[in-house]
């Protein structure tokens, strides 16, 4: 009987180890992850049917879910050309080297386009960079 009583206090012990503070403070992400287009230049000129080299660094600190790129021409109407949800397990998703190519319209009206990069992290904070490139025939 003196065994099952140690065996029943080393089991309570277990237990309240087990059940130990479980309300440490939680530190939220709060941080939006950071844009850095290095092409195209601001106010470079193209020409209707040019192609537009997009590169830009994305990170953040614990990982991005989702990154989209727009389009805004001159009469404001906005074409999506790029959502891809991130999946690179290798580095945490915390990096993504944007590089795509965007191909204007032969028909594109002259004037301001604003090509827009937008980050989500895991934690829905979310960043924006945009640059303004020109159009003229």
């Amino acid at each position: 009987m003196k065994k099952l009583n140690w065996l029943f206090v080393l089991l309570l012990s277990f237990a309240f180890i087990a059940c130990d503070d479980d309300d440490d403070d939680v530190d939220l992400d709060v941080t939006a992850p950071t844009i850095t287009i290095s092409s195209p230049s601001e106010n470079t000129i193209y020409a209707p049917g040019d192609e537009v080299e997009l590169r830009a660094d994305i990170r953040d600190n614990l990982g991005l879910e989702n990154v989209r790129v727009w389009v805004t021409n001159p009469t404001g109407t906005t074409s999506e050309v790029e959502d891809d949800d991130i999946s690179d397990f290798l580095n945490d998703n915390r990096e993504k080297d944007l590089d795509i190519n965007i191909t204007l319209p032969n028909d594109a009206p002259e004037g301001a386009y604003v090509i827009t990069v937008e980050a989500t992290d895991e934690q829905g904070n979310t960043a924006e960079e945009s640059v303004t490139i020109s159009v003229l025939m």
